[in-house]
């Protein structure tokens, strides 16, 4: 049974390699993974429950979708959407992804894991106040120092 107070990571990758090895790394260091093949999979995933912290997506998943709009699809689905990182072998083929409202790393594969453990804490504690942000409806659209009373 998941320890709910560890962060959640939800890890789509195509490469069972890549998410074997990246989830042994994560949960090594405290983080519950949950891990996908497919951009369906994970869309599945996140309606029967899973609300990931965090989400570590391949940009270049399938023909069907890419990791991007992989990450667009799983809001609609949550309700909130958590940080991305997004992971590309080829950086000359990741085009600026259409997520909005979101903090968005791109990452080079190999991975650089010290890099990812480094950042992964402050991501996990954007995403929770993120969502306290959802959860009092306050607007996802900024304000202009104008229009604020």
């Amino acid at each position: 049974m998941p320890d709910d107070s560890a962060p959640q990571i939800l890890h789509i990758d195509d490469e069972k390699s890549v998410r074997d090895a990246l989830a042994m790394l994560l949960r090594a260091h405290g983080y519950v993974v949950t891990s996908a093949a497919s951009g369906p999979e994970a869309l599945e995933l996140a309606g029967e429950g899973v609300k990931p912290d965090v989400l570590i997506v391949d940009f270049n998943l399938d023909d069907e979708m890419n990791g991007a709009e992989v990450a667009e699809k799983i809001r609609g689905t949550l309700h909130y959407m958590p940080p991305v990182v997004l992971l590309t072998g080829d950086l000359s083929n990741a085009e600026v992804p259409c997520v909005t409202d979101v903090p968005v790393w791109l990452m080079h594969k190999p991975l650089n894991a010290e890099m990812l453990l480094t950042a992964l804490p402050a991501l996990v504690q954007l995403s929770h106040a993120m969502r306290g942000l959802v959860s009092r409806n306050i607007p996802r659209s900024p304000q202009t120092l104008t229009s604020i009373p």
